[in-house]
């Protein structure tokens, strides 16, 4: 495993991210870029050490990035800081790939608050990151706040902590409020679990239309199971990798 660190301070954990390669790794590689969930304000890069693992135990490069979380304190981290963090992080896998796997092979692998922060990198057009991402798969991901706090009323803590408290401001900073016409036929592929306790499939649902109502090259899994923290698992996602970068 080699640790780079992509912000503005030397040796930072929040803006770093760990790169898993096989060892035969080279320009022609895809690499597959896991980002964390958490509420924007826990989990760590680390979590996914396990599953880079056995990842790259079947040949296949990754890496798991950090962003600063939304903790409470005097200067709080707040969207749009979390995307921006893994936008740079990503810009700066593109940049750096130094022969090591294909920079027009970037990857992203986002779970819940995750898949959120990857979904609004490709769909956001006013940032710059978009072009940088191949493909993209969100599992158990928020997409629509408004809608999820329909739902779970008791998600406005961590939401307000991540958001602030305009809840004018939610449904701007939902992936569902965002289109693009740069997405050629980039893959995307949008995973639920039926057995998720914490983000019921309409989030799935109205991602998967909304793409679709942009003529995207998407697709609508449910065959992952397992509760909400056990759906990131090598054997729920190695297919999904391996349809991502065939497409």
């Amino acid at each position: 495993m080699e640790t780079v660190c992509f912000g503005p301070i030397e040796n930072e954990n929040q803006r770093s991210v760990d790169l898993y390669l096989v060892p035969e790794s080279n320009n022609t590689c895809a690499l597959i870029v896991f980002v964390h969930g958490g509420a924007w304000r826990t989990e760590d890069k680390l979590d996914y050490k396990d599953l880079c693992l056995e990842f790259r135990k079947q040949g296949i490069s990754t890496a798991s990035i950090n962003y600063r979380l939304s903790l409470k304190g005097d200067n709080p981290i707040q969207h749009p800081d979390h995307i921006i963090d893994v936008g740079e992080g990503i810009k700066y896998l593109y940049e750096h790939s130094a022969g090591k796997y294909n920079k027009d092979k970037i990857y992203l692998v986002g779970h819940s608050a995750g898949a959120h922060i990857a979904l609004m990198l490709l769909l956001d057009t006013e940032l710059p990151y978009h072009q940088y991402i191949k493909g993209t798969i969100g599992v158990s991901g928020i997409y629509d706040i408004p809608l999820l706090l329909k739902e779970f009323p008791t998600y406005l803590d961590f939401i307000a902590q991540a958001f602030g408290p305009d809840a004018s401001t939610y449904y701007r900073a939902s992936p569902i409020s965002k289109s693009s016409n740069l997405l050629q036929d980039k893959p995307i592929i949008i995973a639920q679990s039926n057995q998720d306790e914490l983000i019921n499939k309409e989030q799935a649902n109205v991602m998967f239309q909304h793409l679709k109502s942009m003529h995207a090259n998407v697709t609508l899994d449910e065959t992952i199971i397992g509760s909400h923290y056990e759906v990131m698992n090598f054997q729920n996602l190695h297919k999904l990798v391996q349809h991502l970068v065939s497409t």
